[in-house]
């Protein structure tokens, strides 16, 4: 039998004439194209492919025969990214890979960015009074925030800054997290960062800072829409981790068209509007989210893991089996 020839269909789809897009992923790194072929209507779906995870590859990845073209999006402290493509170094328009660069990288980074299995554990009040809260304090006092407070007072990013409130205690500063194009609107994902460094995460709120969350709320959702009009503010999800990657509170605002995965599944991201609920409903004002139990996940490679809740689930099984 000979060989099938599918000259025909490529000559169509080479002939496709693009007229809009119909849907798109950023999850799945998608893309859903209406055209025509002649006077036919035509579709076009379009996937990234994985990566080639050939070691005599990869061990060349970063080499200037395989992107030749490398545009700086910003560097802060050891954190570095680009955007990389085939293309001419002055040809923006088809960037194919974004990279970030972590140099020198910690322990602590080639863990979370290591494949792991993830648990889902319950932190008490107490947990977190006598394990957790020391754990994030040792953190904050090791300088893993210092790219923060690079962010904080203009060291670093100044031109990325979006809006500013400049007060030191009910301020904050909206920027585009760097996982984001800065083109692609239904990926839009932002980063606001709070001036108060008594927070370093939601388990430090309170009651009493009800009336300022909500002012941040609303001035997070009213400066992103000033700044991408085609926006409404009904099409943005707040949120805040827990646990958080690194600990200086900071709020996420995405576009709810967003596929963020894992970042955005229930038990790692806690929409700022049910903060302020639960915030709302407790007794009196000194009371807050450092009195309740909550419910995460973690991976198995993270220091938290190993150090507070395997143990503990060691010692469990233990008393259980006597």
């Amino acid at each position: 039998m000979g060989e099938v020839s599918y000259s025909k269909q490529i000559e169509d789809f080479r002939c496709f004439q693009f007229i809009r897009i119909l849907n798109e992923d950023t999850g799945r790194k998608s893309i859903n194209l209406l055209g025509k072929v002649g006077t036919h209507d035509a579709i076009i779906v379009a996937e990234k492919t994985p990566f080639n995870t050939d070691p005599a590859l990869l061990s060349k990845f970063q080499e200037p025969s395989n992107f030749s073209a490398l545009t700086v999006l910003g560097s802060n402290d050891i954190y570095n990214w680009f955007l990389a493509s085939h293309a001419a170094p002055d040809n923006e328009q088809r960037p194919e890979i974004k990279f970030t660069f972590i140099y020198p990288a910690t322990e602590t980074h080639i863990r979370k960015y290591n494949k792991q299995n993830l648990r889902m554990v319950t932190e008490t009040a107490e947990v977190y009074r006598d394990h957790v809260r020391p754990f994030i304090q040792n953190k904050r006092e090791a300088g893993t925030l210092n790219w923060v407070y690079n962010i904080l007072s203009h060291k670093t990013e100044s031109r990325r800054i979006i809006f500013e409130d400049p007060d030191e205690k009910e301020g904050f500063i909206l920027l585009p997290d760097l996982k984001w194009d800065r083109k692609t609107m239904s990926a839009l994902y932002m980063m606001a960062v709070v001036h108060r460094k008594d927070l370093a995460s939601l388990r430090d709120l309170q009651k009493k800072d009800v009336s300022w969350l909500r002012k941040v709320e609303h001035n997070i959702t009213t400066a992103i829409c000033n700044a991408y009009p085609e926006l409404e503010t009904d099409q943005l999800k707040l949120y805040i981790h827990y646990q958080p990657s690194y600990y200086h509170l900071h709020i996420h605002a995405v576009s709810i068209s967003h596929d963020g995965g894992l970042g955005q599944a229930a038990g790692k991201a806690f929409l700022l509007g049910h903060v302020i609920s639960w915030l709302e409903g407790m007794p009196d004002l000194e009371s807050g989210l450092a009195d309740v139990e909550l419910t995460y996940i973690l991976g198995e490679e993270s220091e938290l893991w190993q150090t507070v809740f395997k143990p503990r689930r060691t010692e469990s099984s233990v008393a259980a089996a006597q």
